[in-house]
């Protein structure tokens, strides 16, 4: 992947399963992002904000046995832009998170880096 389409953007990972993690990760990465946390549970926002700005997140939304809308719900509340990437039908979301931006697995790398690079081209 030869564009940079997420120089500097600093993103977080919330992903469960490992392959898709690693693989979202070296995607980013390439992409130029500085992934600054990759983690399967919902992490705590407060402290990840304490080592800088988040730029955006990619977000699974089953996160084995929980989902992560009270975390979206988070970002949400803190003008932290997320990216749903899951196996889930579109219309699982609750209502009130209902028409964020989603992406269905599997996806290709370029729908994941594309679907971010708008997220955090947004805030500028």
């Amino acid at each position: 992947m030869t564009d940079r389409l997420l120089s500097g953007c600093r993103i977080v990972i919330v992903e469960d399963d490992y392959y898709q993690a690693h693989d979202s990760k070296n995607t980013l990465e390439e992409a130029g992002a500085k992934v600054v946390a990759v983690t399967a549970t919902v992490p705590d926002l407060p402290a990840l904000l304490a080592d800088g700005r988040i730029d955006a997140v990619l977000i699974d939304v089953n996160l084995g046995r929980i989902l992560s809308y009270d975390f979206a719900r988070e970002l949400r509340s803190n003008a932290i832009p997320f990216l749903f990437l899951t196996g889930y039908d579109a219309g699982m979301l609750p209502e009130d998170l209902a028409g964020s931006p989603y992406i269905s697995k599997p996806a290709d790398r370029g729908t994941i880096v594309a679907g971010l690079a708008r997220l955090t081209a947004s805030q500028t």
